[in-house]
């Protein structure tokens, strides 16, 4: 992966969390959100998790500490539904900063992504796409840290599945790094990190 050593060396900004958030985990709707901003699919094959309010308040107490930028949210959604359109699965990149107050926490800012093999029901970056990555990333005119990945499912819920988590264990080791599952279709969007080798769910929110 790119960079990811590197970021175990950077100093954490110390600087409060963002505070016109615009969307937080629990107390919104990603359902209403994705629909609000045109990004609203129907498919007979589409399975709605149950989300349950014990469920929720369990990962809200989790404690907030990642945020993503309204814009790079926006883009994320896009290549989802984009892509969700073709009968394709989408990925790419979390970057932005990782910053500390009373505790540590990460804020997304931007995406970055490349050319993908993809189906309804995987999705890898193309043999010849790391070039393009550093591409992307070499466009970046702050110093970024890569906060994890994005990557969306067609239907069947917002989860990691074995091999996403085996990803996520294998090249996203940090704390603050995490996973961003859309589904495009359920309109879910759920953000997971792995923790004493767990995959747990955590809370977000979106800022403007």
């Amino acid at each position: 992966m790119v960079r990811i050593n590197e970021e175990i060396r950077k100093e954490y900004t110390i600087k409060p969390p963002p505070s016109h958030l615009i969307f937080e985990y629990g107390r919104d709707s990603m359902e209403e959100y994705m629909e609000k901003h045109g990004y609203a699919m129907e498919s007979s094959y589409a399975r709605r998790s149950e989300e349950t309010k014990e469920r929720v308040e369990a990962i809200k107490r989790e404690g907030l500490d990642f945020y993503i930028k309204e814009e790079a949210m926006e883009k994320i959604l896009r290549h989802c539904y984009e892509q969700a359109l073709k009968g394709r699965e989408s990925m790419g990149f979390l970057v932005g900063d990782v910053r500390k107050w009373n505790d540590v926490y990460a804020v997304v800012y931007d995406i970055a992504t490349a050319s993908l093999e993809a189906s309804s029901v995987y999705v890898r970056f193309h043999r010849e796409a790391f070039e393009e990555l550093f591409d992307a990333l070499d466009e970046i005119e702050y110093e970024y840290v890569l906060l994890g990945w994005y990557h969306s499912h067609l239907g069947y819920s917002s989860f990691m599945s074995s091999i996403d988590m085996e990803t996520q264990r294998t090249y996203f080791t940090q704390p603050y790094h995490a996973a961003l599952v859309v589904d495009p279709i359920t309109r879910e969007m759920k953000a997971f990190r792995i923790i004493n080798e767990e995959c747990v769910e955590i809370p977000y929110a979106i800022f403007r």
